[in-house]
């Protein structure tokens, strides 16, 4: 999409740098090593884009650039930089749709997950997941509240915290036994890895404090690994 705008520019993929400087590196990722140093008014061409990168062209060399310097590149005769150009012609997406696969307390666990985006930082989760073992079923309704530090590195870390309530249902065959209902609260960590400009694939692990009708609480693990859908 950005070298699709850069096209309509007055002066194409060319661009010009309106900052001190910015580091040129080898690669597209922090652990690529800094091998050229453009200067402010130094002409940069771009080639292709990556998730967080800009392959760049300057003196003839080939190098990558991170996106979050694009706010101190302008298109020649612009008084926008591309940051902002690019931002007034993109749809930012807000919602997200999720599906997870993992394990609850050693049983397999399924979950459906709805989330609204606030910005590239501030997330709030809606998911209902569903866990069966030999001994119970259970069902999870969580409502959690998300950030993400740094949401345009490559690997994005991020950690949230929640409640809900859990319900649990004993698999017996003699007697019947009444659904369980459980408040809980839920502290999660967890990494995104983006597939593509909407797919992101994401692990996670979520620590929940069960709260019983006995004196001692109850903690669970849940591990997942799940994909979710931008739109």
């Amino acid at each position: 999409m950005l070298l699709l705008l850069l096209t309509a520019s007055v002066s194409a993929e060319q661009v010009v740098v309106q900052q001190d400087f910015v580091d040129l590196r080898s690669g597209p990722g922090r652990g690529y090593p800094v091998v050229q140093v453009a200067l402010k008014h130094d002409t940069l061409v771009l080639l292709k884009q990556r998730t967080g990168w800009l392959k760049v062209q300057y003196r003839q060399q080939q190098l990558w650039l991170a996106a979050t310097d694009l706010d101190y590149l302008y298109p020649t005769g612009s008084e926008q930089s591309l940051a902002a150009l690019w931002q007034d012609n993109q749809t930012p997406a807000r919602w997200q749709l999720g599906v997870a696969a993992g394990d609850f307390a050693g049983t397999s666990y399924y979950q459906l997950s709805a989330s609204y985006l606030f910005s590239d930082v501030v997330a709030l989760e809606l998911s209902a997941g569903q866990g069966s073992g030999q001994l119970a079923s259970n069902q999870q309704f969580l409502l959690q509240l998300g950030l993400s530090p740094w949401p345009h590195w490559r690997l994005s870390p991020y950690f949230a915290l929640g409640g809900g309530v859990l319900l649990t249902r004993q698999r017996t065959v003699l007697v019947q036994t009444p659904e369980r209902n459980s408040p809980l609260a839920t502290m999660e960590l967890g990494v995104n890895y983006p597939l593509s400009q909407r797919v992101q694939a994401n692990v996670r692990y979520r620590r929940a404090l069960i709260s019983t009708e006995r004196d001692i609480n109850e903690e669970t693990n849940t591990w997942l690994i799940g994909l979710r859908v931008a739109f």
